[in-house]
């Protein structure tokens, strides 16, 4: 009889401790899982048609504003789940925990610090966004980590009212974020070289394309995987505006 009190004594007590554990896992994922849910949404409102075109008139840049004036772009990258608004901030790190609505939100946003050129003018533009473990914000990004994966997605595409950038990669790695990659200041056209230069060199394989003086570079910035607090992982591309 004790036997049998104490077999059901343990698995009420498995039952509990599973119930909690459970309980613990869906508090710990409610957040990523509500900010997808939004941001699928949001895509079905205003950007459901950017998979079939190459600019941005897919997109309904009125509603977007409404919702959020510090909207200034749609990024996709195909083969991941890149698929969302860039926000650009008026504080430093404004949108790290904040939605597109501008709600505290921890998956954070897609975003470019305040400063930078929105319209990505400058010779080097970065965008940020959060290592998500369920893949999302640019979680999905290390994927070009495998050479095989960028050999079939080479292409980037930033959506503007006026005009689509389509950036093309050509060096990815990981890096300290306090080091040369988060230059995007140069005194002269001997520095803007050496960055480029650098920047090529650094990368995991060659992708056999090389920038030029003259061209603009976008990059992509994010936590890196099994790595140092104080690393990053980044993906830069060669940008071509159009329209």
């Amino acid at each position: 009889m004790r036997q049998k009190k104490k077999r059901a004594w343990l698995s009420d007590l498995c039952l509990l401790m599973a119930v909690i554990c459970l309980v613990l896992a869906a508090r710990e994922y409610y957040p990523y899982m509500k900010n997808d849910i939004e941001l699928r949404k949001l895509r079905e409102k205003v950007a459901e048609n950017t998979e079939e075109e190459e600019d941005g008139e897919a997109i309904d840049w009125d509603r977007l504003k409404k919702i959020n004036p510090d909207i200034i772009a749609w990024i996709r990258v195909p083969g991941t789940k890149i698929d969302y608004p860039v926000l650009q901030c008026s504080e430093w790190n404004e949108y790290l925990h904040k939605n597109y609505k501008g709600e505290e939100s921890y998956p954070g946003s897609i975003f470019i610090q305040p400063g930078c050129p929105a319209d990505f003018s400058g010779s080097h533009s970065i965008l940020y966004g959060h290592n998500m473990r369920n893949q999302s914000m640019f979680g999905s990004l290390h994927r070009f980590e495998k050479e095989a994966f960028y050999r079939k997605h080479k292409k980037v595409y930033l959506y503007q009212p006026d005009q689509t950038i389509i950036g093309t990669v050509y060096s990815t790695y990981d890096c300290r974020d306090t080091g040369r990659t988060y230059e995007t200041a140069f005194d002269s056209g001997e520095e803007w070289e050496d960055w480029l230069l650098m920047s090529r060199e650094n990368s995991y394989y060659d992708t056999e394309k090389v920038p030029e003086k003259e061209d603009r570079v976008v990059t992509l910035s994010t936590c890196s995987n099994g790595r140092s607090r104080d690393s990053r992982y980044v993906v830069h591309c060669i940008a071509v505006k159009e329209g």
